[in-house]
């Protein structure tokens, strides 16, 4: 790892195409017996690893920024860090282990310090390449040592169909915008999100009894019984080239707890169906005690949305501070609906309602 200087001006900007930034990276599972291994799920053997492509996914959107901003990193030192994952839709969630996996992307919208990178992954299946997913990541370019951001090149728009892809980026921040105002740190959940837990209220007590006791409704679990935690000592080998945590480890790590807390909650393997808004709020540093907490926030049918919060805490100071925050969805696909999630507290009801959004949005 070359040595962290702080330029001393700003490189100049270029113009850059969409194109100019187009990554294609194969993940050659189809031949590898030995890397294979690293993807093998173990509670099925015929599949790969969500969590390790999540992994690569990062690793990728990294790579595209490099190439975006080439002309910059020539002449001063510059980290592109994970802001945030915006969104993963899959299409297909049966990623076989034994098959060739393909991932592409480019920039598809870039602002001042920042850039929208835009992927998919693909695997060879007899003969063809299947759509598996997509997915957008925004990246943020910043000076490695004051931490300040750095500009990033401009984009040329060549096309109509990239200027829809521009102009969805847009659209991607103004709505990240408004649903920052509406957040429920901010504003009271609405007429329609107050009479739904009220009703969850009344089902959680006994009318005849004429007091606020609060029962279990036959076939419900308490959001508090939800709850599954892990922690981790964070170690030099998964450092990142700016000497943090990489992001795609701590997205894995956060991504195989809530699969397990799916898998317990309804007692049947779940699938990964969508990964929705994955924030970076700090980086970690090597030799932190990284704790995640997971939970069962919201349930619809036979899905979960299971929430993810990671915190760094000093056992000395006795300080905790909020790094990231995750949202899955999964689904279980033996079974027609899973128990429902009740919450029995005014802030487990702000996290159901929260999940609940993140669930339709």
């Amino acid at each position: 790892m070359r040595e962290l200087n702080v330029a001393q001006t700003s490189a100049p900007l270029t113009k850059r195409r969409m194109r100019d930034s187009f990554s294609e990276v194969y993940i050659c599972l189809g031949s590898d017996k030995t890397l294979r291994l690293k993807y093998m799920t173990p509670s099925n053997v015929k599949r790969a690893r969500f969590g390790r492509i999540m992994e690569d996914l990062d690793t990728m959107a990294g790579l595209i920024c490099f190439r975006h901003n080439e002309n910059i990193i020539r002449s001063q030192c510059v980290a592109f860090v994970t802001a945030l994952v915006d969104r993963i839709e899959m299409h297909n969630c049966n990623l076989a282990v034994d098959e060739d996996i393909k991932l592409s992307g480019q920039v598809s919208w870039v602002g001042r310090t920042s850039l929208d990178i835009k992927m998919k992954v693909e695997q060879m299946k007899q003969g063809s390449w299947e759509h598996i997913l997509d997915t957008r990541y925004l990246m943020v370019a910043r000076d490695p040592v004051a931490g300040k951001g750095l500009p990033v090149n401009p984009l040329v728009i060549e096309s109509a169909a990239e200027q829809a892809e521009f102009a969805q980026g847009e659209a991607n921040q103004a709505k990240r915008r408004q649903e920052a105002e509406q957040s429920l740190f901010k504003t009271v959940p609405s007429d329609a999100e107050r009479a739904l837990i009220h009703h969850m209220f009344l089902q959680t007590i006994d009318p005849k009894a004429g007091t606020f006791k609060r029962i279990k409704p036959p076939g419900t679990i308490f959001m508090e019984e939800t709850k599954l935690k892990n922690i981790i000592l964070c170690h030099h080998e998964e450092r990142n080239l700016y000497g943090k945590i990489f992001g795609g480890y701590l997205m894995r790590q956060a991504f195989e707890l809530a699969w397990t807390n799916a898998f317990m909650y309804c007692r049947s393997l779940p699938e990964i169906e969508t990964v929705d808004d994955i924030v970076f709020k700090q980086p970690v540093e090597i030799g932190s005690v990284l704790f995640l907490s997971s939970q069962t926030v919201y349930t619809q049918e036979n899905k979960m949305l299971v929430y993810v919060h990671a915190e760094v805490v000093d056992p000395i100071k006795d300080i905790h501070i909020s790094t990231n925050t995750f949202y899955f969805v999964f689904k279980a696909p033996l079974l027609e609906k899973v128990k429902p999630v009740i919450p029995k507290t005014y802030a487990e009801a702000m996290i159901y309602l929260n999940g609940k959004r993140h669930y339709e949005g």
